[in-house]
């Protein structure tokens, strides 16, 4: 047989080199590959051989089995939101578990006894689109995700209640000066913002007579529930029930117009356009009845304040800048009613989407099956106070009537 060398030897008085090629009997052959001093030896026509000889025993094989191959499209799991609840149900109740429950595409328990399915991915979709369709005010704000392990942010603020020439932007500098003299450094001010992530929820009970319509029941999940979340996002941004630092209204960021009557004047509308440092990008946030008012009020001339520019605007505009009509705003004379507001101003935290989990167990007994829903959201307005300008002007990125 023959071996190569894999390490130098002498054999008397010749020294053999390493990679030297050798025949020998077989004995002493496999006695030296089995010290790993050799290795076997295959010449290349005979190594070809035998490499040929593998492919055509493998494409042999692959002719012999039948291989089936599965196209996996990009279609739901389920056909409906309701179609995938009524499988939960009846998973726990009847034992009958449908296979999609376990290779749903979000995470799932297969035995109810734990607690019950996690509803899988594409209803949570759902829900978040309706969510993100309904909202006003939410989707204009600026967002950041908060990453695994964090339950909130803390971020810088520029501590400016003051712009003059030694307080721009909480104490940058910028002067005049003589050759020759030294010159004064500044400081800039700043302060920390913590902004904590808050959790939303909804819970809700179903009966089995609804589940067994999943029409009815798919038309409550997509509609009602996102619709709610959207509502109540909103709903902190401008009141703040869960915390106080979300609130828009009554801020100390936020600059109050005094507005005499229930309803602003059109000097009044002026001073509220006047007080947002940021009008170019500022939209109008209005109560149902401070709209209404708006539509017939004009200046002191003929030329009305408002504008039907409705397609750019569909509620029209007041001074250029879009118009919103938005549920959650106060009475008449509530601060909210009558709004002037840059949103990219107010920055929104969030950890993921709408999560959704179905349990059998907690009103077993009533037969019916309860819905959970929630998430986390936090948010505040940027700006750390109002800022007064040298002529005395009090202007914010948030202005609302007083």
């Amino acid at each position: 047989m023959k071996i190569k060398l894999l390490t130098d030897k002498e054999d008397g008085a010749i020294k053999l080199i390493k990679d030297s090629i050798l025949e020998v009997d077989d004995k002493t052959g496999k006695e030296m590959i089995d010290s790993k001093t050799a290795e076997a030896y295959i010449e290349e026509l005979e190594k070809e051989q035998i490499t040929k000889e593998i492919d055509k025993m493998s494409e042999k094989e692959l002719k012999e089995e039948k291989v089936e191959i599965k196209v996996i499209s990009d279609e739901p799991v389920w056909k409906s939101a309701g179609e995938f609840l009524g499988a939960v149900v009846k998973a726990g109740r009847e034992h009958d578990i449908d296979k999609r429950l376990i290779k749903s595409t979000g995470q799932n328990e297969t035995t109810p006894a734990d607690g019950g399915y996690t509803v899988g991915t594409d209803l949570a979709k759902f829900i978040t689109q309706q969510a993100q369709a309904a909202a006003v005010m939410e989707p204009k704000c600026s967002h950041m995700e908060i990453g695994a392990n964090y339950t909130g942010i803390k971020i810088p603020q520029l501590d400016e209640s003051t712009r003059s020439v030694t307080t721009l932007f909480g104490g940058v500098r910028v002067y005049c000066v003589a050759e020759g003299v030294a010159k004064t450094p500044f400081k800039q001010a700043y302060y920390q913002k913590d902004i904590q992530l808050k959790k939303l929820c909804a819970v809700n009970y179903v009966t089995d007579e609804l589940l067994q319509d999943n029409t009815a029941l798919e038309g409550f999940i997509r509609m009602n529930v996102g619709k709610a979340f959207a509502w109540t996002k909103d709903n902190e941004i401008i009141n703040g029930t869960l915390t106080a630092a979300t609130a828009i209204v009554n801020a100390g960021s936020t600059a109050e117009v005094t507005v005499a009557g229930a309803n602003p004047t059109a000097a009044e509308i002026a001073q509220i356009y006047a007080a947002n440092i940021n009008r170019a990008r500022a939209e109008w946030y209005l109560s149902t009845h401070q709209y209404s008012h708006l539509i017939a009020l004009a200046t002191t001339g003929t030329f009305p304040l408002f504008q039907p520019s409705f397609a750019t605007a569909p509620m029209g505009t007041l001074l250029g800048r879009p118009i919103n009509i938005i549920e959650q705003a106060g009475v008449e004379t509530d601060e909210s009613s009558f709004m002037f507001l840059d949103l990219s101003d107010y920055l929104v935290i969030g950890k993921g989407g709408i999560d959704e989990a179905v349990s059998i167990h907690v009103k077993f007994l009533e037969d019916e099956t309860a819905f959970r829903w929630t998430t986390r959201f936090g948010g505040a307005p940027l700006m750390r106070s109002t800022i007064t300008l040298p002529d005395g002007s009090v202007v914010s990125s948030m202005v609302t009537r007083d």
